[in-house]
């Protein structure tokens, strides 16, 4: 592999740069920044926790307020997501 380490390297390099704006549901990252500054979210549920979401939504539209405190929180999670990404974005560009 001697001599071999900065073709790999430059290789790996190439390809991350390649994929900037792609998400993967199993590689734990779940937002992030494109280099033209887009910030990508992915969201990853099964389809019981999809309808479970769905289903507090909609009852919580219909004043089931218990529901709107499920969707409020699950909300509130999503923005903590938001917020560390956006934490992250201002601390690159600082």
């Amino acid at each position: 592999m001697e001599g071999e380490g900065e073709v790999i390297q430059q290789e790996i390099y190439d390809h991350l740069q390649d994929i900037p704006h792609l998400l993967d549901v199993n590689d734990g990252i779940h937002a992030k920044w494109t280099p033209d500054h887009m910030l990508g979210v992915l969201l990853v549920f099964s389809e019981e926790e999809a309808e479970c979401l769905f289903d507090a939504f909609r009852a919580a539209l219909e004043g089931v307020p218990e529901a709107g405190a499920a969707f409020a929180c699950w909300t509130t999670s999503l923005m903590g997501l938001l917020r560390q990404a956006l934490s992250d974005q201002w601390s690159d560009d600082s």
